[in-house]
């Protein structure tokens, strides 16, 4: 297995871009787990094409959780992702608050099948405006039979389900916690031997689930946002890598947001909102840095290797983290993430480094093969039989500036340059 982090901040940074970790296995599948602001330009970095990030696993459905699937889902079939885009998630919360004023919030349609049904609306123009290219492959399947999805593999919108635009939600029940035999299977794969599980945690809102992953012996699994909760102690028993959030403490999460080195800089009611609101945000959805250390204290037996993400990392934060995370475990194996670092898992060994990359990357390319018909098309006029793209079709040409013969020095309307 091997295990590389795109995104390891919750707030976008140039060190740090938001959370995103890439999971392949010996089987040849991946699998991306959620996909925060920024990670594509570090997918790019590390060569991972299109193609090999359709399956997209989200925790929740917060914006540094899922904010480049929009890049990801847009340009997909304008490089060699010409097929579906599948995308995991929470169904409903099925939440109701009623204040005490008698004013009701709730329930909403806030489960991943209504956010893919909406973003697929909200992504018509771009779409409509990038199928002057071709956007499916000859033999794509339509239906992945051998997933074992828990519900049917049906696209939202109009789009064929074998095209690249094809949106596919697998909406999962956020209450299962694998009681009963299969009931919050994931994924399936038995040609190849993956298994993905989902699990409860608890996060700001109702609906947020963490991820386990299983293959050949291995095992792996990614919390997203969470406080620590029994779920996560009872999942991760003898788990190889456990990939946990870890925040800063809410006294130097409010510094670092207000640009201060010390309360005595700013006036006291401005520190005290400051403070009261990173407490609030921790205590509602977070799991502080000594709590990590004692989740981990309680799971028996421990993970391989514990990983903390989510987390701000400087010098001085993870001095101060790692200080608090050894008072309650002091000795079983613990990193903290950072973007582009690699963890080559076997049964042996975890090889921990750190991906060498350019800062100049472009798409890389996968895969290949003969294309279907663009939708917006012309007759190729060397051979009325055939059909390619056409690149005007949605466009008004009136006020163009006329391209010009390099040669005659005349108006070509050519493609072929000034």
């Amino acid at each position: 297995m091997r295990i590389t982090f795109l995104g390891t901040s919750c707030i976008p940074r140039l060190s740090q871009e938001c959370n995103s970790v890439f999971v392949e296995v010996g089987s040849g599948d991946s699998f991306v787990f959620d996909c925060g602001s920024g990670v594509v330009a570090k997918y790019n970095a590390m060569g991972i094409p299109m193609s090999r990030m359709n399956k997209i696993f989200l925790t929740h459905l917060h914006g540094d959780h899922m904010s480049d699937l929009t890049h990801i889902y847009c340009f997909g079939p304008a490089e060699d992702r010409k097929s579906p885009l599948y995308v995991w998630g929470p169904c409903n919360s099925e939440f109701t608050y009623t204040d005490d004023n008698g004013n009701v919030r709730g329930p909403y349609e806030d489960g991943i099948r209504a956010y893919c049904e909406k973003f697929r609306e909200v992504m018509r123009w771009h779409t409509e405006s990038f199928s002057f290219g071709a956007t499916s492959y000859v033999n794509n399947p339509s239906d992945p039979g051998n997933w074992g999805l828990p519900t049917p593999a049906v696209p939202v919108g109009d789009d064929p389900p074998n095209d690249g635009f094809a949106l596919v939600p697998i909406e999962l029940d956020w209450t299962k916690k694998g009681e009963e035999d299969g009931d919050n299977i994931a994924y399936y794969n038995k040609s190849t031997g993956v298994k993905i599980t989902h699990f409860p945690v608890i996060h700001c809102r109702r609906g947020s689930i963490g991820y386990k992953l299983e293959w050949n012996g291995l095992s792996m699994i990614f919390t997203g946002d969470t406080k620590p909760n029994y779920n996560l102690i009872d999942q991760a028993k003898g788990v190889d890598v456990l990939i946990h959030e870890m925040v800063v403490p809410a006294e130097v999460w409010a510094m670092k947001n207000m640009g201060i080195t010390s309360p005595g800089q700013v006036d006291p009611a401005v520190w005290q909102a400051a403070l009261s609101y990173a407490t609030s945000v921790q205590n509602s959805s977070h799991t502080p840095q000594g709590a990590f250390g004692y989740i981990l204290s309680q799971i028996s037996p421990p993970p391989r290797l514990a990983i903390a993400t989510h987390f701000q990392a400087a010098d001085d934060t993870m001095a101060s983290a790692l200080t608090s995370v050894r008072k309650h475990y002091p000795a079983g194996e613990v990193t903290f993430a950072a973007d582009f670092m690699v963890f080559n898992v076997t049964k042996s060994r975890i090889r921990q480094r750190r991906a060498v990359v350019s800062s100049y990357a472009f798409y890389p390319q996968g895969m290949s093969g003969a294309t279907n018909t663009p939708y917006y098309w012309t007759e190729d006029t060397t051979d009325p039989s055939k059909k390619v793209s056409d690149p005007y079709a949605q466009i008004d040409r009136t006020d163009e500036v006329p391209q010009k013969d390099p040669v005659t020095g005349l108006d070509n309307w050519s493609p072929d340059g000034y």
